[in-house]
């Protein structure tokens, strides 16, 4: 790289790329990856191992070793959990950026997520935030659907109350408005990006880019799918919260839209809440979901017919 590059990069906005780390081993590296290919290039890449106990720390340092000058690298001695939030606490005390983007370590951000994202904060010094569209993709890294959420502020004001309107790994933020050494409060064993966006949703602006600068991945360790009507019922607790501490005003129709959604998580088990939760965000079309169903049809009768040929070839 020239010299003139060297100085033209430095002379951007430093951005604090935080990716916490748990047991991610199987789809580690080519988040990694994803981050190193940006085509902003003033960035640093703080990854935080939240206690792994499979290969993710090896990965990280292989990683660490090849690039020494874009990689901070922090090792816990034991697990926080909180779903990964308070890890990323700890990567945040470090980041020394202008702006923080979240990443996690099982999705991959698309080439030019970065560069469009310090671009807009640099033309829109009123917003606090900026997140963007997704793409959702299955563990082999295959699009299956995609997550869209609203763009403008006042949707995302309105939708907070319905559904978390930010997706977490696609967002970055300005770290000076942020008046505390942590980013995120973690109160709760999950849900705590909503308990705290909706904090600073009281007086600072969010916005989503129209375009898909995220592949999300959806597999069968994710921790937003495990104990689907636990997190659930921290979001009604977070909503209330925020109206009595908060002073947000739903409209009728939202408080009727939460109270279907309690009556739904409340009689239905959490497979079938899964299945309608894919379906509602479009991740999952009906003609994917029944292809899902016929496969794991398949897998449980298979044995039981494999028994039942056993039996009368005997």
């Amino acid at each position: 790289m020239t010299r003139n590059k060297m100085r033209k990069i430095n002379k951007q906005p430093l951005v604090s790329v935080i990716m916490p780390v748990y047991n991610a081993g199987d789809f580690l590296r080519p988040a990694i990856k994803s981050i190193l290919k940006q085509t902003y290039k003033n960035f640093e890449l703080i990854i935080i191992d939240d206690a792994s106990t499979d290969n993710s720390w090896a990965i990280i340092k292989d990683f660490k070793t090849k690039n020494p000058r874009k990689i901070i690298t922090i090792k816990l001695k034991r697990n926080l959990n909180k779903g990964g939030d308070a890890c990323a606490n700890v990567g945040y005390r470090k980041a020394k950026g202008e702006f923080v983007a979240r990443m996690d370590a099982d999705d991959i951000s698309d080439p030019k997520r970065l560069e469009k994202q310090v671009d807009y904060l640099l033309k829109n010094k009123d917003i606090f935030m900026v997140g963007t569209q997704a793409w959702v993709i299955d563990k082999k890294g295959e699009i299956i659907g995609e997550k869209k959420v609203p763009q403008s502020s006042g949707d995302i004001y309105k939708n907070y109350f319905v559904f978390h309107p930010m997706i977490h790994p696609t967002i970055m933020l300005r770290k000076k408005q942020v008046e505390r050494k942590n980013l995120y409060k973690t109160f709760y064993s999950a849900n705590n990006d909503l308990f705290t966006f909706l904090g600073f949703l009281k007086d600072k602006k969010f916005v989503n880019l129209p375009e898909k600068l995220l592949y999300y991945r959806v597999h069968d360790k994710n921790d937003s799918f495990n104990g689907i009507k636990e997190k659930f019922f921290n979001t009604l607790k977070i909503r209330f919260w925020a109206i009595k501490k908060l002073g947000f005003k739903p409209t009728p129709r939202v408080l009727g839209l939460n109270l279907i959604q309690l009556l739904v998580v409340s009689l239905l088990p959490e497979k079938l809440i899964f299945v309608l939760y894919m379906l509602a965000k479009g991740i999952y079309s009906p003609k994917e979901l029944v292809v899902s169903l016929v496969k794991r049809l398949r897998v449980f009768f298979t044995p039981i017919g494999v028994k039942l040929s056993y039996v009368f070839q005997s």
